[in-house]
């Protein structure tokens, strides 16, 4: 069985969804190479924060990658594409259905140059589906799946989710169907295609709310920071910023009350998980009055003394330097073209493997060294091809 920094993948992908799941491949380990057109990824030039010419947008989803320039418009180039496929495990990319077929890069026809390669592709809907080829983003997805509709206060418009859940989980689910195709082949010895719906990800996601919808019939319902079974669970404000309250059991309920000094006959009136989701309105207006009282951090010490599961609610400065993440190395530094860039790291942690990170890659800055390294072309190769427009 190969090693991880033995397998190689021909990353097609631009934009978010394609690019954060072919990264985290990197981070494992694996050979990534990117393969951009000539004008480049269009994220390699987001504003509004730029450093020497490269996106940070672009820096945050294309570390631990190699990038090559392919004019895939040209014949030359598609031949060059179709040798480093014999040569390569994984073809990954987030083409709209229909555009790989139109210019050859699909399953079908990838796997007559190496029946061993694994297709992997990240769309709105899913390569076959009722829309087709329609373009779809993060926000679509959100709001397709409902889960826009669930996002935000009750009194309030619904609202994005803070991160792109539509797109990063795309990418996961991505990740995990290629990790066990690379392993089904090990055993079979053949290659398959992974077909990922950012949809369909993101209604995996909605778990015991979409569940409790498919029995009751019931459509939730927003509900801020709320929770739908256990109450308190929010987020209150103190006398500064925000805390988060988690009371998922009558035991921490109880906890909750030592900590707050709430009289022994009021802890008793909410004494059961039911008590407290019949009277949930009563048990907030308690604990609202009760927290404006103090600090975050007072109302913290006291709350972790009785081991109630809480948490500030971290602007990204205050969350930045939480020791946690500080300790996990989630804050790495790489140098592009000489200055110190900080990224965030790598989450998945490996005993038998040590984390690395490189700079993503400027455009085409190792197109040179894939192609005489891989395929073994010459430097008058690599001339002829420059002058035919196939490569940069």
């Amino acid at each position: 069985m190969k090693s991880l920094n033995k397998i190689r993948v021909l990353d097609l992908s631009t934009m978010l969804s394609g690019p954060f799941g072919a990264q985290m491949l990197g981070d494992l380990g694996m050979e990534v190479i990117k393969i951009e057109t000539p004008e480049g990824d269009g994220t390699r030039f987001y504003p509004p924060h730029v450093h020497k010419g490269t996106s940070m947008y672009f820096m945050s989803y294309n570390r631990n990658k190699k990038s090559i320039v392919l004019n895939l418009k040209t014949e030359e180039a598609k031949k060059i594409f179709y040798d480093l496929v014999k040569e390569s495990d994984v073809v990954w990319d987030n083409f709209r259905p229909g555009i790989k077929e139109k210019l050859g890069l699909d399953y079908a026809t990838l796997k007559k140059y190496n029946p061993k390669i694994i297709s992997a592709s990240i769309t709105g809907f899913g390569n076959n589906n009722p829309h087709g080829n329609r373009p779809s983003y993060d926000l679509c997805v959100q709001a397709i799946s409902g889960v826009l509709s669930m996002t935000g206060e009750a009194d309030r418009p619904p609202s994005k989710l803070g991160v792109p859940m539509g797109d990063l989980g795309g990418g996961w689910y991505c990740v995990v169907g290629v990790l066990a195709a690379l392993l089904q082949r090990e055993l079979t010895g053949e290659g398959q295609e992974v077909d990922i719906s950012m949809l369909d990800g993101l209604v995996s996601l909605h778990g015991y709310e979409g569940v409790y919808y498919l029995y009751s019939g019931i459509v939730p319902e927003r509900l801020g920071t709320a929770h739908r079974n256990n109450v308190p669970y929010q987020i209150f404000k103190t006398k500064d910023i925000y805390i988060s309250i988690v009371v998922p059991s009558d035991k921490f309920w109880e906890a909750l009350c030592k900590a707050l000094d709430i009289a022994p006959d009021i802890q008793q009136k909410y004494a059961t998980v039911r008590l407290r989701y019949d009277h949930r309105e009563e048990v907030v207006a308690l604990l609202e009055k009760i927290f404006t009282g103090k600090t975050a951090d007072e109302w913290l010490t006291r709350l972790d003394e009785e081991g109630v599961p809480c948490g500030a609610v971290n602007p990204m400065d205050r969350a930045f330097s939480e020791p946690a993440l500080m300790h996990r190395d989630m804050i790495v530094t790489v140098e592009h073209q000489g200055d110190p860039i900080r990224l965030l790291g790598n989450p998945i942690k490996m005993s038998g493997s040590e984390a690395k990170y490189t700079c993503p890659p400027e455009l085409g800055q190792d197109t040179d060294a894939v192609l005489k390294g891989i395929l073994q072309y010459s430097d008058e190769n690599l001339a002829e091809l420059r002058k035919k427009g196939a490569i940069n």
